[in-house]
């Protein structure tokens, strides 16, 4: 036992340096020093799934145990320690977007020096340089940032997809970007994103989205997000038909958006009214191939590999943007009553086993919380984390770290 506490020490010390792992360390020092104690002590043995399940459980139900968050949007609200979305869900009733489970580009600029242009984009594409662009550290991330200029340019990259023939039918895009205005005298007009679409050296479509207004092919809508804050972007493409959001309202939603076949991807910064800006920028560019079928999963694989349900970092709480991803799961367990899941989390290797394989725990554990307090049976979900221990891809690249991020629902 007297090595176990000195292990214990030791351990709580070397964490309290490290502060990328911000809200965990919430976690391990803070109100759940209690249950940190007990994971160390009882290294050997497996925490079981009943008893995660329940922890989480009580934090859906203890309205003592809420606090405030910060969102991806920069916004606060209330949210459950665990087991909980860190959001109204209200807000996020009408949102459907669900990301795309096998990662085809990431890029989050982690592995670019500030300063320096991204080695896994390029300037060639049907309109692609333009403003100069360079790596910027901004909230403890890293962005590709159109640099500030008199007389702006729009600045345009591709990402290298080395893609001979069409995309999937069905593809997602994300994005996080700061939805700004370049001149607060003037704050309607407002800086803007384009998603754009080519093959070889043509333009098939393109998705434009600022802090004020949105625009595809044959549609616009008007929005009013222009807070030099931080919004997350997503854009659904089946076929020629695309929608797209920004936080948890549609933008778009175009049956004929774009034109098939495509090869390019890119995205193009642009200040308006030519107007110097600071920031424009984005970060965490992801591609990915549409999901299959679920019933085809199940009956196939034996299993859904879900990486829509997402979590705030280092920690169990939801986000918002997993309530499509949990609301589809939800009605593949109402639809059977006969079917049980292993509900199972995964993590990339970044942070140590130490870390990834309680949290991993943890997180499968909320998963289970929120569909039992939304219906289910606990008796038809058990639990289980894995850490980094089955990874779908190589770690050693950002596409391979993105993949392994995942939940899977195992049948049983």
């Amino acid at each position: 036992m007297t090595r176990r506490i000195m292990l214990l020490f030791f351990f709580v010390s070397m964490v309290s340096v490290q502060e990328s792992w911000g809200g965990w360390l919430e976690d391990v020092v803070g109100s759940a020093a209690k249950q940190a104690v007990e994971k160390v002590i009882n290294r050997g043995t497996e925490e079981s799934s009943d008893a995660a399940y329940d922890k989480a459980k009580e934090g859906v139900k203890t309205d003592s145990s809420e606090s405030a968050v910060t969102n991806s949007s920069g916004s606060s609200g209330k949210t459950a320690s665990s087991g909980s979305v860190s959001a109204d869900e209200k807000a996020y009733s009408k949102y459907d977007f669900i990301p795309g489970d096998k990662v085809i580009f990431f890029d989050d600029f982690s592995d670019t020096d500030v300063g320096e242009f991204p080695r896994k984009w390029t300037l060639k594409g049907p309109d692609g340089g333009g403003n100069a662009v360079e790596v910027v550290e901004y909230q403890g991330k890293r962005f590709l940032r159109s640099a500030p200029a008199p007389n702006h340019m729009q600045a345009t990259q591709y990402i290298r997809l080395n893609q001979k023939g069409d995309l999937p039918e069905k593809f997602t895009v994300e994005f996080d970007a700061v939805l700004s205005y370049p001149n607060e005298s003037i704050p309607h007009y407002a800086n803007a994103y384009i998603l754009k679409f080519g093959k070889d050296g043509d333009h098939v479509g393109e998705i434009f989205i600022s802090g004020r207004e949105c625009k595809s092919e044959n549609t616009r809508s008007e929005i009013s997000m222009a807070d030099n804050q931080m919004h997350h972007v997503a854009v659904s493409v089946n076929g020629t038909f695309v929608k797209a959001y920004v936080d948890n309202q549609r933008v778009i939603n175009d049956p004929d958006g774009i034109r098939r076949p495509v090869n390019l991807v890119g995205i193009g910064m642009e200040s308006n009214n030519r107007n110097s800006s600071d920031k424009l920028m984005f970060t965490s560019f992801r591609l990915a191939e549409g999901g299959k079928d679920i019933k085809s999963a199940l009956a196939t694989d034996g299993k859904i590999v879900t990486h829509g349900i997402l979590f705030d970092t280092g920690k169990d709480v939801i986000k918002p943007e997993s309530l499509p991803t949990l609301k589809m799961i939800l009605g593949v367990l109402n639809g059977d009553p006969g079917l049980k899941f292993s509900i199972e989390g995964h993590t990339d290797n970044q942070g140590g086993k130490s870390v990834n394989q309680p949290l991993s725990e943890k997180r499968a554990a909320a998963v289970k919380a929120w569909l039992v307090d939304n219906g289910i049976d606990a008796g038809r979900l058990t639990t289980k984390g894995y850490g980094d221990e089955k990874p779908l891809s190589s770690n050693e690249t950002a596409e391979g770290r993105a993949n392994n991020r995942r939940v899977e629902f195992v049948r049983m």
